[in-house]
């Protein structure tokens, strides 16, 4: 497997951060959010960077007219008669609804969290509205291509992100609408690769949640905090802990880069995704076999490898089904390794997660596209997942249907 090099300082970078220090709203390094406000980066962008591309050319690897996803699969949340805000910010709900929201949801079983809970409390809390915006402002950045963003969109951006914690500061909304927030934040963050904000966001959710738990919620408030944001909060506490195993350091910011998609600084380099599911496949292999703790330690930075890489594709690009059904196997093997080191994705935190890889390969295996190639490198992407799932874990309830499934994907 080889790996990209770290970034020479020759490398013109398309984005910097500005990294800010202490509070965004006051001086000095108060309580606000709730919580310790973190130190966020925020990005901007250098318009002198040569390396434009449009949108279109950043499509992840393999991706062609077939771009069918499974929106429709994730999309629960139908908005309500009540006008969310200005034609813009209507603009950049229906990204979040239609491209970002699916995106997050295949990480895992979320209880609906980023595609109906996110958007149902941006209704209720400026809180939320405002950290979801800045987050799909954020992801469709991407899309667009980071040299060809305009500094206005930046600094929308920022206004939102900023909005959001000086409501938060000011007019006292409830924990589990902060909850909410800063998990969205945690998102937004991560997406920027602003590992330390993100660790401070989560860690905020995690201790809210708690606290949550010891109040009088209503029923509903109660069902959002048990099957969404709970199980949403130890999904993103997995992901955080398999991108530390890159070796960046818990209080260190990423070195900048340029080439979001195709050069990152660390990682294997795919130039497919069929390339990229032999390698997380040998990688299950190994895994599958690890009885050594140092074997098990070896696999999980094979796989934070992995990830660094296509998940650049994953959001910088329009999901294909193929896509889809590769992040199926990045699920399977973090469902191998113990809780303690990726805590929701793991089995044993989490059985729910074999059912969640089973029932999402079901519906992949609906999917037509009109290239016959690209159907028949979906069926087998989906046999390797279904495989997995009846050899590796033959005592889930889910198997017999793995099973069944699998015979039907190689007929």
């Amino acid at each position: 497997m080889a790996y990209a090099g770290k970034l020479g300082a020759s490398r013109q970078k398309a984005f910097s951060h500005k990294v800010r220090s202490g509070c965004i709203t006051c001086k000095g390094n108060r309580e606000c959010l709730g919580y310790a406000t973190p130190k966020p980066k925020i990005f901007t962008f250098d318009n002198s960077s040569s390396s434009e591309r449009s949108s279109s050319e950043q499509a992840s690897p393999d991706q062609s007219s077939d771009s069918a996803t499974s929106v429709d699969d994730f999309i629960v949340f139908r908005p309500p008669k009540s006008s969310f805000g200005t034609s813009e910010e209507n603009n950049y709900l229906q990204h979040f609804l239609l491209i970002t929201s699916p995106m997050l949801a295949t990480y895992g079983p979320q209880g609906g969290f980023f595609t109906n809970v996110v958007p149902q409390f941006a209704w209720q809390s400026p809180a939320v509205k405002y950290m979801l915006l800045a987050l799909s402002m954020t992801h469709k950045k991407f899309h667009s291509g980071i040299t060809t963003v305009s500094k206005s969109t930046t600094s929308q951006a920022v206004s939102h992100y900023i909005s959001a914690i000086t409501d938060i500061r000011n007019n006292n909304p409830s924990k589990l609408q902060v909850a909410v927030a800063s998990l969205v934040a945690w998102a937004l963050e991560l997406m920027q690769n602003n590992i330390p904000a993100a660790m401070t966001h989560l860690s905020a959710t995690l201790r809210l949640n708690h606290e949550n738990k010891q109040l009088q919620l209503l029923e509903t408030e109660d069902d959002v905090l048990k099957t969404a944001l709970e199980p949403s909060a130890s999904l993103a506490k997995g992901l955080t802990s398999l991108m530390l195993m890159t070796g960046l350091k818990k209080g260190e910011v990423e070195p900048e880069y340029s080439d979001h998609l195709y050069s990152p600084w660390i990682g294997p380099l795919f130039t497919s995704i069929i390339e990229a599911r032999e390698v997380i496949c040998e990688d299950i292999e190994l895994l599958a076999v690890a009885e050594t703790e140092a074997d098990i330690r070896h696999c999980e930075q094979l796989l934070s490898y992995w990830f660094e890489t296509v998940r650049r594709w994953d959001q910088e690009s329009i999901r294909t089904p193929n896509l889809s059904a590769l992040m199926l196997l990045f699920n399977l093997g973090l469902a191998l390794f113990p809780a303690r080191d990726v805590a929701g994705f793991s089995y044993s935190e989490n059985p729910e997660t074999i059912e969640f890889i089973v029932e999402s390969a079901a519906k992949l295996l609906l999917r037509k596209q009109r290239n016959p190639e690209s159907n028949a490198q979906l069926k087998e992407t989906l046999r390797r997942v279904l495989d997995y799932v009846v050899r590796l874990f033959p005592n889930d309830p889910s198997q017999s249907r793995a099973a069944m499934l699998l015979q039907q994907s190689s007929e």
